[in-house]
């Protein structure tokens, strides 16, 4: 191993715990979380490309130790049968009891990814659906300059986050029937990103419920994802952020007497 490829996997662990712990906070656990990993069809070690990377975090029901759970809907569902990406795809499993945000598995991770497969760093996409939704905005809260861009499925988070965050190309699904996660939450995060003029896109499905795994099958979205690259970091940026606690919401959020905000639907600079 050369000594500049020595000392970019030690930055990537360096930066990462940096991103994790806000100063004299404890950080968190460092653990390794069991993964699966996919590969396109034209991918070559041996060449000097880089190669994109898609992480999709799933929700509670695939959650433990058994990496079969994690093929049983979203994206490895469909890769198993045969769908063709030009990404490299990353499906961890999280334990039973906790959620994405309780542990600091992502770094280690990263760090042996990249000691297996030629990744570009600057094109890291991340999303997830229900667990995995809340776990996406979580993470990117956590590591706000770590991916090129974000899509929460049937999620939320802390409008707080958005001052870390809003600077991330946001795609939003939720549907509205959901009766696990009010669309509520999704709304709310759409709002907060528009009062910072994000480039933030939402999918509000008004005859969906809270499955909404086929759409990992849908090139829509990964065709969207293509179109970033992470925005650079320098000193000024790394003195904006401004690190949050996580905050934890349970899947089975009632819906009732709920009231639902209005938020804009509007195109920006013409990407959408």
């Amino acid at each position: 191993m050369s000594r500049g490829y020595l000392l970019t996997l030690i930055l990537l662990l360096v930066f990462g715990a940096k991103s994790v712990a806000a100063k004299g906070e404890r950080p968190l656990k460092k653990v390794h979380y069991n993964y699966l990993t996919y590969v396109p069809e034209n991918y070559d070690s041996t060449k000097v490309n880089l190669y994109p990377v898609i992480i999709y975090l799933h929700g509670r029901s695939a959650s433990g130790t058994d990496l079969n759970h994690v093929r049983r809907y979203g994206l490895p569902f469909f890769l198993d049968r045969g769908k063709k990406m030009d990404f490299i795809v990353v499906a961890p499993q999280c334990p039973w009891g906790k959620r994405w945000s309780s542990e600091n598995w992502l770094d280690s991770m990263m760090v042996e990814l990249n000691a297996k497969y030629r990744i570009d760093n600057d094109r890291i996409y991340l999303t997830g659906m229900s667990l995995g939704g809340f776990g996406t905005w979580e993470l990117a809260n956590m590591y706000p300059h770590r991916f090129a861009a974000i899509a929460p499925m049937c999620g939320g988070g802390n409008t707080a986050w958005v001052n870390n965050i809003y600077h991330l190309p946001t795609w939003i699904f939720h549907g509205v029937q959901d009766r696990l996660v009010p669309v509520l939450r999704s709304d709310q995060m759409v709002n907060a990103l528009e009062q910072h003029h994000a480039l933030v896109k939402y999918s509000r499905f008004t005859k969906k419920g809270h499955d909404l795994s086929r759409l990992f099958d849908d090139d829509e979205l990964y065709s969207w994802f293509a179109q970033f690259t992470r925005r650079p970091l320098n000193e000024e940026d790394e003195k904006s952020i401004k690190p949050l606690e996580p905050i934890w919401v349970t899947e089975f959020e009632p819906t009732e007497k709920i009231a639902h905000p209005n938020f804009t639907k509007t195109q920006k600079n013409g990407v959408f």
